[in-house]
């Protein structure tokens, strides 16, 4: 799976999204799907859910990576991706929003699955720098 989001108000809308889901779980189910990218979280006395589901036309690249995996049946759900990481280090990524907001113009996300990563890949605007997060 790799999507980019193309725009400094994008990238703060997603950061957003994670903000809002830190208050109600302590981890992140994210799966990528053909109708967009699903950011999910439930409270842990699964009382409350919350998604949030940003379609492809929300990013400047989307490849769910439904071409990179084998499937027998056109609607099989148990060889979707799927991952699971702790709502506190994905919201590290996020944590300052005023920041995120002023310097970063670009995110790149990307799930290797060989790997067991999630990578999250800042672009910011002075200096020319790119600020990476490896999440396990």
């Amino acid at each position: 799976m790799k999507c980019v989001i193309p725009t400094t108000a994008n990238v703060k809308v997603f950061g957003r999204a994670i903000h809002c889901l830190a208050r109600i779980g302590d981890e992140l189910y994210i799966e990528p799907l053909e109708q967009g990218l699903a950011l999910r979280t439930v409270n842990t006395s699964r009382s409350a859910y919350a998604c949030f589901i940003f379609s492809p036309n929300f990013f400047s690249e989307y490849d769910d990576g439904s071409g990179n995996r084998p499937s027998d049946s056109e609607d099989d759900e148990e060889d979707a991706f799927r991952c699971r990481i702790t709502m506190k280090s994905c919201f590290a990524v996020f944590k300052s929003l005023s920041h995120i907001e002023k310097s970063v113009y670009r995110c790149k996300i990307q799930l290797n699955t060989q790997e067991a990563r999630m990578v999250f890949q800042l672009y910011c605007k002075h200096g020319n720098y790119v600020l990476t997060h490896l999440l396990k």
